[in-house]
């Protein structure tokens, strides 16, 4: 019983930082691309139209928001807007100068019918009432983002998925030769166990980031990437013999059985980091209750006397002792 929970905390454990390293990777990728700024851009000229978000975006008031106005940044694009400024602007690109229009006159105007129909919906909501039909553009407004935050976490988990199994075929990270590993070596459990309980205790939970956490810029994801990558990857590769120095696949079963490993990967770190750690604690927990219940048994069997369990050499590094990310504001 021990021998297989000591499996599956391995088999967790190693999930847990290659969902850690995969995570620093996308985000790396996020900030590098501007996919956030993208995303909200999408999500406005889905909201607006074409031409009405054009105009948003080169209003003076919202390019003082961003970034790409900067000559050596024009990829970064501002990846949020408050709903006061969203209706404001609006307002002011909707309200020409000198006109004596009424709403429904301007709503009228707009050329995309999907954006008309929508703000008539409202004004006809709100009762004729200006103030009311802000509230009601901003709800609106709320509401859209609510949901184009689902859809990039949406995003966010086939790059992960993508990202994932890219590393662990680099890394010969197969989720099957780990369990086979773990399943004919103890002392190699052991090492994996301990490592695990260890860092359940010490880890850095700033790493262990949610898929909906905080963008970071571009250097702090690059550093938090390299910091995980050699805090933790490089120090369980020689024991798991991750990596190509191992031996090859011999066969076309035997790299279909890799492949496999490498898919399983991929999708395990979709679920993310906080599921794995999760788990892993919960798993700990068990062990230690289940630890504890053996070594009663064993000193009742030997008069009192318990085995002292050697302890394995294998260490991992301090999470804190070279840590370079900086506290998202």
């Amino acid at each position: 019983m021990l021998a297989i929970l000591s499996i599956i905390i391995g088999i967790v454990f190693v999930l847990l930082l290659f969902s850690m390293l995969t995570s620093a990777v996308v985000e790396v990728y996020h900030a590098a691309n501007s996919s956030r700024g993208k995303h909200l851009r999408n999500t406005l000229e889905i909201m607006l139209g074409k031409d009405v978000c054009d105009k948003f975006y080169d209003h003076s008031y919202f390019r003082q928001l961003s970034s790409a106005s900067k000559p050596l940044s024009k990829l970064k694009l501002p990846i949020w807007v408050e709903k006061g400024t969203f209706s404001n602007i609006l307002a002011d690109i909707l309200s020409p100068r000198n006109s004596n229009l009424s709403v429904p006159e301007r709503i009228n105007l707009i050329e995309n019918a999907d954006f008309r129909k929508v703000l008539d919906f409202l004004w006809r909501q709100s009762g004729g009432d200006i103030a009311v039909f802000q509230k009601k553009v901003e709800d609106w407004f709320d509401d859209v983002m609510a949901r184009a935050k689902d859809w990039f976490a949406d995003h966010t988990k086939w790059r992960l998925f993508f990202f994932g199994t890219l590393l662990a075929a680099v890394l010969n990270a197969d989720t099957i030769q780990i369990y086979q590993s773990l399943s004919a070596n103890a002392a190699l459990r052991d090492e994996i166990v301990g490592a695990a309980e260890k860092f359940s205790i010490s880890a850095d939970t700033a790493r262990i980031r949610p898929i909906n956490a905080p963008p970071r810029d571009s250097a702090t994801a690059k550093a938090n990437y390299d910091s995980i990558r050699t805090t933790y990857i490089e120090t369980i590769q020689s024991p798991l013999g991750l990596g190509w120095g191992q031996s090859q696949p011999a066969n076309w079963w035997e790299w279909l059985s890799k492949i496999a490993g490498w898919l399983l990967t991929g999708v395990a770190v979709t679920m993310g980091a906080p599921f794995w750690f999760e788990m892993l604690r919960k798993l700990l927990a068990l062990k230690g209750s289940s630890s504890g219940d053996s070594d009663k048994s064993i000193a009742n069997s030997s008069g009192g006397k318990t085995e002292t369990k050697p302890v394995t050499s294998f260490e991992m590094k301090s999470a804190g002792s070279d840590r370079t990310d900086a506290p998202v504001g």
